[in-house]
């Protein structure tokens, strides 16, 4: 009985270092580290970032129409929005009132964010002319929608 517990004990130890020298020879991005010591150098872990990710244009056919709004405050603002899942995009001193169109595709997050300092400012979200989907006002708000039809 304590020689079948010594062997699953060595058998358990031996599995693990395995899985822990194949773990510190592998970078971040899946690329196997070519090194000559078992661990790989500065440059080496530096050049593996990962990639940026990119998205992929929307599929199908557009399930609508919505429009972005930002108003109120008294100057310029900064605005952030992505549309359908998309990379992030920025507007720096803006004029308000702002406004961005755009097509409404199943299942993809579209958000917008207004910064005027301490200002209040509101920001909406209207899918085909009359659904408010999203509305905030207050200081830096953020308005989100995804339509799951």
């Amino acid at each position: 009985m304590r020689s079948c517990r010594c062997a699953v004990a060595v058998t358990i130890s031996i599995a693990a270092a395995g899985v822990a020298a194949t773990a510190c020879t592998k970078s971040t991005s899946g690329q196997a580290v070519h090194t000559t010591s078992g661990v790989g150098t500065t440059s080496q872990i530096a050049s593996s970032a990962p990639p940026t990710p990119t998205s992929a244009a929307p599929t199908g056919q557009p399930v609508g129409t919505a429009v972005m709004k930002v108003s109120g405050g008294s100057g310029p603002v900064t605005i952030r929005y992505r549309i359908n899942g998309g990379p992030e995009q920025t507007e720096t001193d803006a004029p308000l009132p702002w406004e961005k169109q755009y097509p409404v595709y199943n299942q993809l997050e579209s958000q917008v964010t207004a910064d005027g300092g301490d200002d209040a400012l509101i920001c909406t979200i209207i899918m085909d002319g009359d659904k408010v989907v999203s509305l905030k006002s207050e200081p830096r708000p953020t308005c989100d929608f995804a339509y799951w039809g």
